[in-house]
């Protein structure tokens, strides 16, 4: 069972279902579902840093600070989906759901 903050949806195994493919969907979810909440956090700040025009000390060292910790979760999520994406193509080859693991061409996806 997974459940992220009021908005997500709690994930939970059907009876008698693969435990393996529920797990790669929960993280496939949580990959996805963390991408746009990220998204919004550069926006934010990239507005921020426009209508302060020169942030001073404190402020500019937490912007960039933030900045960099954004940067770090966009290569975590980029990661994680390219390893998501070789797991299902290695099942795949092994015989397992191919298309169990539809993700987000990571070239597309507004992550930064």
């Amino acid at each position: 069972m997974l459940a992220l903050g009021s908005s997500c949806a709690i994930l939970m195994p059907a009876p008698g279902s693969d435990m393996r493919k529920s797990s790669d969907e929960i993280l496939h979810s949580l990959v996805h579902d963390l991408r746009q909440p990220l998204g919004n956090l550069e926006t934010g700040l990239f507005l921020l840093d426009m209508v302060l025009d020169h942030p001073s000390g404190r402020v500019r060292e937490q912007m960039r600070l933030m900045e960099r910790q954004m940067v770090q979760a966009a290569q975590l999520l980029h990661h994680a989906s390219e390893e998501l994406r070789a797991l299902g193509a290695q099942r795949a080859m092994d015989g397992g759901a191919a298309g169990s693991l539809a993700l987000t061409n990571s070239a597309t996806a507004a992550v930064t």
